[in-house]
């Protein structure tokens, strides 16, 4: 049955059914008739991206199989029809009595009445507000918190025009208590998030009708920014609204958390963001560079200052990097790569192969390996280079270095030397990958030389003792009838299966994947 065991109570809705399915978490699903087509909704990250999900499936499934075949259910426009020969109070009754089981239905007729009149009863929205405020949200609370948010939001917009200065008093504590609730909800992608994105975008709307006090405004967000991760606001929304006093006090209020350390790398964050927004490229690389405790700073202020057409100083505070770490150090790539392209760039490509030798004689792996052939390739050195290369590369594995064996022979194999990488794995300790890649390619001229790099790897495959195993062991023997057989010895082979089925007889497992491959 699958996911059908795993729905919950099934219960009618106009047009449809809302249930609740099982899953890696408990979602919400909703079916609706959509003018004769099935339509579903679901809480789950694939049904929140529109997909029909394999919970509205299971809903869908369930209904099919419960309900009787002859049975007709009242249709949506059937009870409406209902509702009409009620007359007021009935109606009235019939709603109050299901407010009194529906805190989501009653908050929201609350919220009505208090914005019914001319004169909102600002108390109960603010009242409503603060209910906002979360220290958890539990996963199956999650949906009822959206709804209230967004019932709280729905009677803020009924406010505007006429009260605007109240609604975007409060709306800022709406977006500070959502946002701190989407930040604390088991699923951090949901509908809760959506309710924070929504506050977020009413409040602009708003402060674009009537702007607020620049200083006071740029106060207010240095703070919330400081002190809440969602909803996920950008300096540049905000920036025509703060002018030049917003943005000094949105500065100072950054300066004052600097002093206080109590989060520095987002504080460091804002400030860039601050600085990027202003466009001062000396302040910025200055901002930056307060933490150079990471080769990858001394990118990002090349960065800025090639992006200004300083290239002479973006060099500058890349070799500066350099300087700070150590050519084999696998942070140090990035460096480099950026100062190649530099180089490169502005004509000293002298300089770019220099700098490639120097990494690869400190550091030698494939990747600078093509980098400098790249780059020598571009001046016409690469001839007597690789010779050097390969050199080095030799005068590691002399050392001991497996490493640098097996990097020179798969350098060997994408260079087309396929003797020379064959020699390699022969003479030398290579990992097994790149032993089978030679071997494939010296396989295609010399068979017979492989069947024994092939053969070991049977055992060590059957030795794991799983269907896993077996199975890497059947292929391997695969390869080995065809190596056998483009030698003519056929007959040895057989022997050989023969053999090991034998020594292997009590695997069953292992005998019926053998005999699926023909073995």
């Amino acid at each position: 049955m699958g996911y059908q065991d795993a729905v919950g109570s099934i219960a009618e809705l106009p047009g449809g059914v809302v249930a609740s399915v099982a899953g890696t978490d408990s979602y919400r699903v909703r079916l609706r008739d959509l003018g004769g087509r099935l339509g579903g909704d679901c809480s789950c990250p694939y049904g929140r991206e529109g997909a029909f999900c394999k919970h509205c499936v299971a809903v869908g499934l369930r209904v099919l199989a419960t309900a009787p075949r002859e049975a007709t259910p009242a249709s949506g426009s059937d009870v409406r029809a209902f509702l009409e020969t009620l007359d007021r109070l009935e109606l009235v009754d019939l709603i109050w009595q299901q407010a009194q089981d529906d805190p989501v239905l009653y908050q929201r007729l609350r919220l009505q009445a208090a914005t019914a009149s001319a004169q909102p009863d600002v108390s109960v929205l603010q009242d409503q507000v603060d209910l906002l405020q979360v220290d958890w949200l539990d996963f199956d609370d999650e949906d009822d918190y959206a709804s209230r948010a967004n019932s709280v939001l729905d009677a803020l917009r009924r406010l505007l025009p006429d009260h605007v200065l109240s609604a975007q008093r409060m709306l800022r504590e709406v977006v500070t208590h959502v946002g701190a609730a989407a930040s604390a909800c088991e699923d951090s992608a949901g509908m809760v998030d959506d309710a924070a994105d929504a506050a977020w975008g009413l409040y602009l709307e708003v402060c674009q009708a009537a702007p607020p006090d620049p200083a006071e405004l740029g106060r207010w967000l240095a703070h919330f920014r400081l002190n809440s991760e969602r909803p996920e606001v950008s300096l540049g929304e905000v920036v025509d609204l703060l002018g030049e006093a917003g943005l000094a006090a949105y500065k100072v209020g950054l300066d004052q958390a600097r002093d206080r350390q109590r989060d520095p790398w987002r504080e460091r964050f804002l400030r860039e963001e601050l600085v990027r927004e202003a466009g001062d490229t000396d302040e910025l690389v200055e901002t930056l560079a307060e933490d150079l405790s990471h080769p990858h700073a001394y990118v990002r202020i090349a960065a800025v200052l090639r992006e200004a057409d300083r290239v002479d100083e973006a060099i500058d505070w890349l070799q500066r990097g350099l300087q700070s770490v150590d050519l084999r150090d696998g942070r140090g790539g990035g460096l480099v790569e950026r100062l190649v392209e530099i180089y490169q760039a502005v004509g000293r490509d002298a300089d770019a192969v220099e700098l490639l030798e120097t990494r690869f004689t400190d550091s030698p792996d494939e990747r600078t390996y093509r980098q400098w052939r790249t780059a020598a390739k571009r001046v016409g050195q690469w001839p007597q280079l690789r010779e050097r290369a390969h050199r080095i590369l030799r005068e590691r594995i002399e050392s001991g270095s497996s490493f640098a064996a097996g990097t020179l022979a798969r350098i060997l194999l994408e260079e087309g030397d396929i003797d020379a990488a064959w020699q390699v794995v022969q003479l030398h300790h290579c990992d097994e990958p790149t032993r089978l890649a030679v071997a494939d390619r010296r396989a295609e001229t010399h068979p017979a030389d492989v069947i024994d790099i092939y053969r070991p790897l049977v055992d060590t495959a059957i030795a794991v003792g799983n269907r896993d195993g077996y199975a890497r062991a059947a292929r391997l023997l695969t390869t080995l009838q065809g190596l056998h057989s483009r030698t003519g010895a056929g007959a040895a082979f057989r022997a050989d299966v023969a053999g090991l089925k034998e020594t292997h007889r009590r695997k069953r497992a292992l005998l019926a994947i053998l005999a699926e491959h023909g073995l």
